[in-house]
């Protein structure tokens, strides 16, 4: 009498014909009653050698488990994480924003499935976040999100190993300079296939899922300040940047129902640790407004409305905010972060 009942979940499921389940407040815990359910499946068989395997009875087990030592040593647990029990799949996540929100999302109790084209940068952030964190915290997985299978794939493996997935973010880019008579339709098909059908791939399997799991689900999407600011030599990385968040609000809108909220990042000019910024953009972007690329991050600053640099970390603090319950009434919206840029004010 008096006692708060514990989790009354099982943590060992045994299905005939097709094996054992395990469950755990997250996957260690999980991985350990798999263990130890092992041994005592082995217990159980050499105890036929002697005689016939007796369990514990029903009282007996009530008394080990409410005993007032070890309800003692479970109230020191530190209380729970924001994201803990949680599953993220973050595309893009070698590198950059992407990688920063894998961290922070970790930090705030998930785990964490990397995806990304780049393998080996993704399991280094996997093992950074695993010796952080603890064992089976994260996962890395190769995922070219243009490619439909590799997408249906990647979802799958992420599932088998965590039994689902709570948050998606929709990160993995690339980002295209030209004025227009300059974009070739390569660049235009390239563009718009990483851009638009990555993300449409991503949110696709995402919200199928949800709907089976019934548990309703949280997609953000990393936009562009670009999303709803008109400029100069962008047009295909502006407009496929627009063409985002409108699909946000529209899967917000067809999500509702299902407890599946969808919401938008709008960052700008986050330079640091940026893959993006490979392969001659900085140079673009530098040229585009008539100063040297290495005068670029002072640039940005300065026309900022609060004179401050974004980095990663910037996005993943809102992202944080999007994938969890701080946001659990909010769905089709659009968070800057850009330091404050006068011509992307929403409205």
């Amino acid at each position: 009498p008096g006692d708060q009942i514990r989790d009354p979940y099982p943590r060992v499921i045994l299905i005939p014909g097709l094996g054992m389940i395990n469950t755990g407040a997250d996957a260690q815990a999980a991985d350990v009653s798999s263990q130890l359910y092992h041994r005592a499946i082995s217990v159980a068989g050499g105890s036929q050698a002697l005689s016939s395997f007796v369990s514990l009875t029903e009282q007996e087990a009530f008394d080990v488990e409410y005993w007032p030592l070890e309800l003692y040593k479970l109230s020191l647990k530190p209380p729970p994480k924001e994201m803990e029990g949680r599953v993220a799949l973050v595309t893009g996540g070698a590198s950059g924003i992407g990688r920063a929100i894998a961290q922070r999302l970790a930090q705030d109790g998930a785990h964490v499935a990397i995806l990304d084209i780049n393998l080996e940068g993704a399991q280094q952030v996997a093992e950074g976040l695993i010796q952080k964190y603890g064992h089976k915290r994260a996962m890395a997985l190769h995922c070219n999100v243009t490619d439909e299978a590799a997408v249906q794939e990647a979802f799958r493996q992420v599932t088998l190993t965590y039994g689902g997935v709570d948050v998606v973010v929709s990160n993995a880019g690339i980002a295209f300079a030209a004025p227009i008579e300059e974009t070739t339709l390569s660049d235009w098909n390239r563009t718009m296939s990483i851009l638009g059908t990555g993300y449409f791939l991503i949110s696709r399997a995402a919200v199928d899922l949800w709907k089976k799991q019934n548990m309703g689900g949280s997609l953000v999407y990393i936009a562009s300040k670009n999303s709803v600011f008109a400029g100069r030599n962008a047009a295909a990385y502006s407009a496929v940047k627009a063409a985002e968040l409108h699909m946000a609000r529209c899967l917000a809108e067809e999500g509702g129902a299902f407890g599946i909220r969808v919401n938008a990042v709008l960052p700008d000019a986050v330079l640091q640790g940026s893959g993006i910024w490979e392969g001659g953009w900085r140079e673009a972007r530098a040229a585009s407004y008539g100063i040297k690329p290495e005068e670029l991050d002072d640039y940005y600053r300065k026309r900022t409305t609060l004179r401050v640099n974004v980095y990663p970390e910037d996005i993943a603090e809102a992202v944080s905010f999007f994938a969890g319950p701080r946001a659990a009434k909010t769905t089709g919206g659009a968070m800057t972060v850009d330091g404050g840029v006068a011509g992307a004010y929403l409205r």
